[in-house]
């Protein structure tokens, strides 16, 4: 049996809910904290209209279809909230190089198609340069921090954003796959940087750590 990680972090979230999953400076959440705002995030992509557009099973190997969340923050609780809500929202979230000059930003958002964008207020200015030649990218989430940059226009603040989600028996949330995709994007050191995708199952027992249902350690003794 192959899991996603959305499913994976529920499952956490059951069984040990009160316990510690990010502390950051002065932010302190337990899994059922973390889960809860996570898929608030979730179900604001998917009032956005992100989602899936074509199964795995349709699709060859290097292809997507899943609209794509850029990720365009430094670390914090949101960087995480960012992937685990987008995932729940089969949607593909993908790291963006916060230290990227303008040209780098608008190539990496256009390759990828992203249709929406997470990112640190710090980063406004270089969004707000290039966004008028991504005619693909319309939510745009905004992390406030200590830059005093203000809202972009047509953005929404992000915490603003998870405050109006509708609560949890309200946001209809999809059914997550194992075949739902984790992006990655290379740094680009021999050319261009090019997203390298991977099932969601695979990457939990190649490199997170997992091991599929019925072997030693299985995950339903979590």
């Amino acid at each position: 049996m192959d899991f996603d990680l959305t499913s994976v972090l529920r499952r956490v979230a059951e069984v040990a809910p009160d316990r510690p999953c990010i502390i950051f400076r002065e932010r302190d959440l337990t899994y059922e904290m973390f889960l809860e705002r996570s898929e608030r995030l979730a179900a604001v992509l998917g009032q956005a209209g992100m989602g899936v557009t074509r199964e795995r099973s349709d699709l060859d190997g290097w292809e997507s279809g899943q609209d794509h969340l850029a990720i365009y923050l430094l670390n914090g609780n949101e960087y995480l909230e960012a992937m685990v809500g987008a995932y729940a929202a089969r949607v593909a979230p993908f790291n963006v190089n916060f230290r990227y000059v303008a040209a780098e930003l608008e190539y990496l958002l256009a390759d990828s198609g992203a249709t929406g964008i997470v990112y640190h207020s710090a980063f406004a200015p270089t969004l707000d340069s290039v966004r008028g030649q991504l005619p693909n990218l319309r939510l745009f989430l905004q992390v406030a921090d200590d830059s005093g940059h203000p809202l972009l226009e047509g953005a929404q603040w992000y915490e603003d954003a998870l405050d109006a989600a509708p609560p949890a028996d309200e946001r209809n949330l999809p059914t997550t796959s194992p075949d739902d995709l984790y992006v990655l994007y290379t740094g680009g050191t021999t050319g261009m940087p090019k997203g390298v995708l991977w099932r969601q199952a695979d990457i939990f027992v190649a490199a997170l750590g997992g091991r599929p249902f019925g072997s030693t350690g299985e995950f339903a003794d979590l």
